[in-house]
């Protein structure tokens, strides 16, 4: 398609139209996940595409093949496969019933097994069947596992370096000494080897009720960069955020209570991704963009043009969730340790926290004090996602500067005004952060937001949705659900106690279909924009470097693989173009 700028248009009074009739089809609605701004109605032109719908309902049959053989029963055998014939057969002649399917898909999140009593780890293996089983499996429960899943695990935006614990945490030398024998923390923060997970964004969260009761956590866990072999290695969990006889710090010389910490250190690591660092500050925190883009940014208008690319699939999608996942009794409010009222609140905190300008990439790495590879030297998701973020700015450049010449153009832009003024807007978008001052004046600082919106629909979302199904769906790794009180003690406690704070498998077989079905679908491929997208000459060359570059950071990311843990989930090709999953 064609695209100038609307001061360019040589038939302004079409152009304005067609864009008045855009704004009657998409509304905002901020009932859904108070006070947030989603959408009222998705359009049918925002709606599921028929590959997209035919790769979910793969993967439901996938599903429904591996759940007949957790089964085995012959009568629900049979009932199982009336569903699975009919699916086979529904995709096999291509024609797409899409309420159909987003049902079946749906249903296949709900399938369970018994919620009988765990009796081993090997029971949670044993849920794997048509779908393999995930290496994490094996080595889940070692502490270097756990501290690398900070860096290179769904919620890699946790850890930050400190200079010193405050009074909630009263870490001593003693405790650090079990672990490190000829270290003092005093040293470790003096170096920058000191580094914090903290879960206060759970403290006074409500804990669940459903299926039964569950226990709502908000730990502390403390890291420290060993001096020799410069690992970052686990070295103290409390528990709450409060101390106190009844609410220990833990070390690794404490045996099951320590994996017991962890554990539920992994479950609110799991239930913070899901609720703010996946759903909100991607999917909700894009939303907003996604209908002022439509309302205010003619088809022909170039930035509505690049951007609609990244947004496919994000309304349906962000619909999906809050009309089902996140609805009460629906999936999240039976896996999840606090009250589905209390995620509510945390989607919706998550986003009003997260400012526009404060959030661009390298800033977030600075802000945790993580961004010196001199420090900590292995940080997967950092290392990878940067090279992303600096190719994705010139791409935004390059583009941008096809079509603003200046400052004076960006400012000239009236459909870039109203655009920019409705997303700041409390009847609008109410994006906190976002604008100079109200308004878009400058081109860099539009070239910086085009960047942050086209990373976050695709390099962030890779980075926490595709880790659901390699880190999340085997359940002892990071279960979303705690159903039993955390040890008061730093001894006694024994396998058994650490399989009742395990999810039961009816609900371990839920959040592994959840996974499997959210972290395994790659929709488009970030750069690979259709041929007739882009109908400008000028665009290509531009392009083609584009897509130069991505390639290159796949050789980047494969050659630092042969010398660390492979971290697959930014390579290139598994990037998609927008959050559709």
């Amino acid at each position: 398609m064609s695209a100038f700028l609307p001061q360019q248009d040589p038939n302004p009074q079409q152009r304005a139209k067609s864009v008045a009739e855009m704004r009657k089809k998409y509304d905002y609605c901020y009932d859904y996940v108070s006070p947030l701004a989603l959408v009222k109605k998705v359009p049918f032109q925002d709606e599921f595409s028929v590959k997209w719908l035919v790769m979910m309902a793969e993967r439901a049959l996938k599903l429904l093949q591996n759940h007949l053989e957790i089964e085995g029963d012959a009568k629900k055998k049979s009932q199982r496969s009336q569903k699975y014939d009919f699916l086979r057969n529904l995709i096999s002649a291509a024609t797409l019933d899409i309420l159909g399917i987003i049902r079946t898909v749906e249903e296949s999140l709900a399938f369970a097994t018994a919620d009988r009593p765990v009796q081993s780890l090997d029971d949670y293996g044993a849920i794997f069947r048509s779908v393999k089983l995930p290496p994490i499996a094996r080595d889940s429960q070692e502490d270097k596992s756990f501290a690398y899943q900070r860096l290179a695990g769904p919620n890699s935006v946790m850890i930050h370096r400190v200079a010193g614990l405050d009074s909630r945490f009263p870490v001593t030398d003693e405790h650090l000494r079990k672990t490190m024998p000829n270290d003092s923390l005093a040293a470790a923060a003096a170096e920058g080897r000191l580094y914090l997970t903290d879960y206060a964004v759970l403290d006074g969260a409500e804990d669940g009720t459903k299926p039964r009761r569950k226990y709502c956590y908000a730990p502390l866990a403390l890291f420290v960069i060993d001096k020799a072999s410069r690992e970052l290695l686990p070295v103290a969990i409390q528990c709450t955020q409060q101390p106190g006889p009844t609410s220990p710090i833990f070390t690794p010389r404490d045996g099951v209570n320590w994996l017991i910490a962890k554990t539920i250190v992994e479950t609110a690591d799991g239930n913070v991704h899901e609720a703010a660092t996946h759903l909100a500050k991607t999917h909700l925190f894009m939303e907003p963009f996604v209908i002022a883009t439509q309302r205010h940014l003619a088809a022909s208008h170039p930035l509505g043009l690049l951007l609609r690319a990244h947004f496919e699939g994000t309304l349906a999608i962000n619909n999906l969730a809050h009309r089902n996942l996140i609805a009460r009794d629906g999936a999240v409010d039976k896996m999840f340790s606090p009250k589905i009222e209390s995620v509510w609140g945390l989607v919706a905190k998550a986003v009003e926290t997260n400012p526009f300008n404060d959030v661009m990439l390298p800033a977030t790495f600075k802000a945790r004090g993580v961004d010196d590879p001199q420090l900590i030297r292995t940080y997967p998701y950092r290392d990878d996602s940067l090279l992303y973020w600096n190719v994705i700015r010139q791409w935004a450049a390059d583009y941008l500067a096809i079509y603003y010449r200046s400052d004076a153009d960006v400012a000239a832009d009236t459909e870039l005004a109203a655009w920019c003024r409705e997303l700041i807007a409390q009847d609008g978008g109410r994006v906190r952060g976002f604008s100079q001052n109200g308004a878009i004046s400058t081109l860099k600082y539009l070239t910086d937001a085009v960047t942050l919106i086209i990373y976050t629909c695709s390099v962030q979302h890779a980075a926490v949705n595709f880790p659901q199904f390699d880190l999340m769906s085997y359940v002892p790794n990071m279960p979303l659900g705690c159903f039993a009180p955390a040890p008061t003690s730093t001894t006694g406690a024994t396998m058994r106690d650490y399989l009742n704070i395990l999810p039961p498998l009816n609900l371990a077989e839920m959040q592994f279909a959840l996974g499997y079905m959210l972290g395994t679908v790659h929709y488009t491929t970030l750069g690979q924009y259709s041929d007739r997208h882009f109908s400008d000459p000028k665009i290509k060359p531009k392009l083609d470097l584009f897509q130069e570059r991505l390639s290159f950071i796949g050789g980047q990311i494969a050659g630092r693989n042969k010398t660390r843990r492979p971290y697959e989930f930014l390579v290139p090709s598994g990037v998609p173009q927008s959050i559709n999953v």
